[in-house]
């Protein structure tokens, strides 16, 4: 037994020993690295004081000559693998928000990535400023790849137009654009070779820790490191967004690398630019221009929003990570390509202050996991400070700090770790508001976690790459964009998306509220009607201003024991066709929101036979008033429907073909009540009037019976209508000729056989 308690006593005195060695080295560490930070924020603040008094003698160029500046040419060039979900958001922003009319958009795309490609071609046919650049192999390969072959686009386009770009741009599929952007580039990349624009995130939820983590670090880091580092270092490092080169630059870095501008052995492929463009003699600059920008937000003592005008900083904004997985995986990805690999292809090199900030660069690979051995040590010290109170055994160990040098350091680290919790907080709030600075001490200990985490993961890849010769893969981050009311920062109406997405022009929009004013119709209906928009258009502007999906369906493909759910005369009543039934969700189709009580009274004759909750679809209006028609009626279109099968057992037609087909059959429909406003047999006001009554009263016979029964309409009125109305009957072969999905060699040549 004394045998054992010999051991234990030894082994606690060794770990007691391990653990004052530990508190020491640690304290040390943080001491230098804080000393580090403290240079930093002295020089910050040294300037901006020097900045305050000049700024009496000499401001920055006023917000007026910036935008009466001659516009230079300016190419965007957006890198894209598997970005289907935010790609076209992103662009439709970007067209929409900067106050810019000399720029193209390019979007490198991969031939195996076909939903990105087709995002792209279909957000091009709105905007003609965007074009496709293919990369001409598969992918994953690596951003700075495809940055590659965007230059070699953009510089082709160039030279086939006649017209070469002064500025290439480089942002991410997930960046939303100052309005201002381009205005501050224009007059900035002036006499530099590149220059870099601020980064910051969107504001998030308060209590989403993981994702506000990255408000606190990128507020601080391009509100006051980089700064400085621009000033002290001459040089700015590419935050890979934002970052402006003007053409003599690019020549320069794709002449230095045999055409590929962008190292493709690196992970943060825009990291050594700004090194390699100092090398040769060109200027970089981080560029933190303040304009006046109109904004929306909640009135104070109404309803509705008020625009107001706000001196803000102009940056570019994106969503980061809000998991503790894709956190990871993407700060190990910077780490690999800044500390190890940077480190590993750069070396040190430059003036004094240049390899300080590499030092700087660099100092993750000591401090990340430093910082979580700190609060390791922390929680054991307390652990036995607290057991002391109940064990006096414990308060007989020597202390744990035993040195006065020690003492003194983890006191004044302390006050270091006050000052850097201010300084994060300050910036918190100067970028994001006061109701995100209280969380910020807790969020400032979980990105030490994070990188802790981002740190064991990239040193095990880098030594594997290190061991095995394999090359480090592309870790991509899973990239989202905000919804149009979260940009606007209000809801807005249908004229603004439809705006947003360039379907109609200022002048439509303004002559169909004139035409509204005369005669009402709901505005969206009314630019289908004046053949302004489709009523595809329409479905996906309902789509994103309900924050919803939009589509197409064929009716004749939903199965019976979904339609059951719903009567044809419910589905007449509420414009509804279901969809997709899970057992719990129901996705159902409208053409357009219903009124709150409509709503309410679908949602409960659908929960008296099971469904528990409904998924809005928005369709085309025609989907709807042709599912309406015939999804209820048994062997509707029977003739017509084998004709097109048998177009597909014949090879002649496939199911993609088939089905523009039947979608070019059903664009041609229209509800019976459409057709009489459209007559102006009756205005829309009266129609939804009767159509009330009858619905409210359960009004026997058909709606064109009780219309005239009621005096409504003339029978001769609906009778034209319903002339003009029907499609049948319809010839399918004729339809598929028209549109050429088959032609007429293979329609003869089956007719032969």
């Amino acid at each position: 037994m004394d045998g054992l308690q010999t051991l234990l006593f030894d082994v606690l005195l060794a770990y007691w020993g391990g653990l004052k060695i530990a508190i020491a080295m640690v304290a040390v560490i943080i001491f230098v690295s804080s000393i580090d930070d403290l240079i930093i924020d002295f020089y910050y603040w040294h300037r901006a004081w020097r900045r305050g008094w000049r700024g009496l003698v000499k401001k920055p160029p006023s917000q007026e000559a910036l935008a009466a500046h001659p516009e230079k040419r300016i190419a965007l060039m957006v890198p894209a693998w598997q970005e289907s979900d935010v790609i076209a958001n992103m662009i439709a922003n970007t067209t929409n928000t900067f106050d810019y009319s000399n720029y193209e958009i390019f979007v490198g795309v991969y031939a195996n990535d076909p939903d990105t490609r087709r995002e792209v071609d279909r957000i091009r046919q709105r905007f003609p400023n965007v074009h496709r650049a293919d990369v001409p192999h598969d992918g994953p390969t690596s951003k700075a790849d495809c940055l590659n072959w965007l230059v070699q686009n953009i510089f082709l386009h160039g030279e086939k137009t006649g017209r070469p770009f002064d500025v290439i741009l480089m942002h991410d599929a997930e960046d939303v654009v100052h309005p201002f952007g381009l205005k501050v580039v224009n007059w900035f990349i002036e006499g530099r070779g590149m220059i870099q624009l601020p980064v910051l995130s969107m504001n998030r939820r308060w209590w989403s820790m993981i994702a506000c983590h990255y408000m606190d670090e990128f507020a601080e880091f391009h509100g006051k490191d980089l700064p400085v580092r621009s000033l002290l270092a001459r040089m700015t490092p590419s935050a890979g967004v934002a970052t402006a080169f003007s053409r003599e630059a690019m020549v320069e870095l794709c002449r230095e690398k045999d055409n590929q501008p962008f190292n493709t052995d690196s992970l943060t492929e825009d990291y050594d630019v700004g090194h390699r463009l100092r090398s040769v003699g060109m200027t970089s600059r981080f560029v933190a221009y303040h304009a006046k920008t109109k904004r929306f937000r909640k009135a104070w003592f109404r309803k509705g929003e008020v625009e107001v005008e706000r001196h803000e900083l102009v940056a570019t904004k994106e969503f980061f990570p809000d998991q503790w997985t894709a956190s990871v995986r993407q700060k190990a990805r910077w780490m690999l390509g800044i500390s190890y690999l940077g480190w590993r292809q750069l070396g040190w090199f430059g003036d004094v202050n240049n390899r300080y900030f590499l030092f700087r660069d660099r100092k993750a690979l000591i401090t990340a996991p430093t910082g979580v051995i700190a609060y390791l040590l922390v929680l054991q010290v307390t652990g036995w400070t607290v057991l002391g109170w109940f064990l006096p055994a414990v308060r007989g160990l020597p202390p744990l700090i035993d040195h006065a040098w020690v003492l003194l350091l983890v006191q004044i680290n302390f006050l270091f770790l006050m000052n850097r919790l201010a300084h994060r907080a300050l910036f918190t709030f100067k970028h994001h508001g006061l109701k995100y600075v209280w969380l910020t001490p807790l969020r400032a200990a979980l990105s030490n976690c994070v990188g802790f985490a981002a740190f064991w993961r990239s040193m095990r890849l880098f030594l594997t790459h290190l061991a095995t010769g394999r090359p480090i893969a592309w870790d991509k981050t899973q990239h989202s964009f905000p919804s149009l009311a979260e940009l606007q920062n209000r809801r807005g109406r249908l004229g603004d998306v439809l705006r947003f997405w360039n379907h109609v022009t200022a002048e439509d929009l303004d002559a169909a509220i004139q035409a509204q004013a005369d005669r009402y119709r709901p505005i969206g209906r009314l630019l289908v009607d004046r053949g302004v928009i489709s009523d595809e258009h329409l479905a996906e502007a309902f789509a994103e201003w309900s924050e919803t999906v939009s589509s197409s369906f064929d009716p004749f493909r939903v199965t019976p024991d979904v339609l059951r759910l719903l009567s044809a005369r419910d589905a007449a009543r509420f414009g509804a066709v279901p969809l997709r039934w899970n057992e719990s969700v129901l996705d159902i189709a409208l053409a357009e929101p219903l009124e709150k009580a409509e709503r309410v009274e679908l949602e409960r004759r659908l929960g008296a036979v099971g469904v528990k909750s409904l998924r809005v679809v928005y369709a085309p209006l025609s989907d709807i008033a042709f599912g309406v028609r015939y999804a209820w009626t048994p062997g509707a279109l029977a003739r017509e429907r084998r004709q097109v099968e048998r177009l597909v057992e014949c090879g002649l037609l496939d199911a993609v073909g088939a089905a523009q087909l039947w979608r070019s059959i059903r664009s041609g429909y229209r509800s019976l009540g459409d057709v009489l406003i459209q007559e102006e047999a009756i205005d829309h006001r009266t129609l939804h009037a009767a159509l009330s009554d009858y619905w409210r009263t359960n009004a026997a016979g058909r709606l064109d019976q009780y219309l005239v029964r009621t005096g409504v309409v003339s029978q001769a009125q609906v009778d034209a209508a319903v002339r003009r109305q029907t499609i049948e009957p319809l010839d399918v072969v004729r339809r598929a000729l028209d549109l050429k999905l088959i032609s007429v060699q293979a329609l003869q040549g089956l007719q032969a056989a």
